[in-house]
């Protein structure tokens, strides 16, 4: 019997191992185990960004995947197991990053389970999880709360990305109102684009110089309206230095929060144009003025908030590195045809 080289030997021993995979693979999706060769992360039980103990894990688990990827690893999997619940700046801060983990590093593959939860698992499917992780969820999203997620993704002012989410609300919300919201989001969209991405995010992540993107969810419950909207740029405190030299030279020895309230206040802009740079301050005002309404603004380690007229501000002791704005206001009933 002819003796077979090494080289053969080696190939046909690859090949076992790739059919072998393969199987292992398939076997693994059925029932939510990592595939070979995949490091494993954990993810938190609840994704939140507003409230310190929630906030603090879910930074961690996603400190944990980027540092795999600097670390070279290009197998990942997310083990949602434990996931209960997906708070709407959590969730739309991790989709973010994962989206900017992947579409950054060449040859990434970032898989995951699905939480045991099924409104987690609803959630998941609902606002693109499931779809960017490649994830077979066939969890009916039939929840109240989970089937009125809707989300968009773009890069600066894109109309019709706003009309992908508040289109939706047409006659609940009056004209003037649609009106100053077109304004202020679309502001925020063109902010994000000139001012939020001025620099490298300080990660180990390179993005090009022409990547700015933004993502923005909606929900409705119990009979509010819920928009989040989210930037991976440098953060608001760390671009006033080459924003807005005089407010930085005012607030740099202030909170990050108190930066941050400068920062809504001032409308002048690195392109000195007084029409620009008011999206922050378009939407404070206008949903502070609606009986019912709050907003928030969280960038980096500071957050702002304006409720019923009341102003607050302060500092976490970790931060987001990037900016999320929120907004809350109610909505009438949704008539009956």
């Amino acid at each position: 019997m002819k003796r077979l080289r090494r080289s053969a030997v080696f190939l046909f021993r690859r090949r076992a191992l790739d059919e072998l995979s393969k199987v292992q693979g398939k076997r693994i999706n059925k029932d939510g185990h990592p595939p070979p060769r995949f490091s494993v992360v954990r993810s938190p039980p609840h994704f939140d960004i507003y409230e310190a103990g929630p906030r603090g894990r879910t930074l961690i688990f996603i400190e944990k995947v980027r540092r795999l990827v600097n670390e070279g690893s290009r197998r990942i999997w997310i083990d949602f197991s434990d996931t209960r619940k997906f708070g709407s700046g959590g969730a739309i801060l991790f989709f973010a990053e994962l989206s900017r983990l992947i579409e950054s590093t060449k040859s990434l593959m970032i898989r995951g389970s699905l939480p045991r939860s099924n409104k987690a698992a609803q959630v998941h499917q609902q606002i693109g999880l499931s779809r960017l992780l490649k994830t077979k969820n066939k969890t009916e999203c039939l929840d109240g709360d989970v089937v009125n997620w809707r989300s968009a993704r773009g890069q600066g002012a894109v109309g019709e990305k706003y009309d992908e989410i508040m289109g939706y609300y047409d006659g609940r919300i009056t004209d003037s109102l649609q009106s100053e919201l077109y304004t202020g989001i679309t502001e925020a969209m063109t902010n994000a684009h000139q001012h939020a991405y001025i620099d490298q995010r300080g990660d180990g992540i390179t993005t090009p110089a022409d990547y700015r993107p933004w993502w923005m969810f909606s929900q409705e419950k119990d009979g509010k309206l819920s928009v989040v909207f989210c930037d991976l740029g440098v953060g608001i405190p760390a671009s006033l230095p080459r924003t807005r030299q005089r407010l930085w030279r005012l607030m740099r020895n202030m909170t990050q929060g108190r930066q941050i309230e400068g920062a809504v206040r001032e409308s002048q802009t690195r392109t000195k144009k007084q029409h620009r740079g008011k999206g922050l301050r378009q939407i404070i005002q206008t949903i502070s003025s609606c009986k019912g309404g709050k907003a928030i603004i969280l960038s980096n380690k500071g957050w702002y908030s304006m409720k019923a007229g009341k102003k607050s501000s302060g500092d976490f002791s970790d931060s987001i590195m990037g900016t999320v704005i929120y907004w809350q206001m109610p909505l009438p009933p949704r008539l009956e045809p």
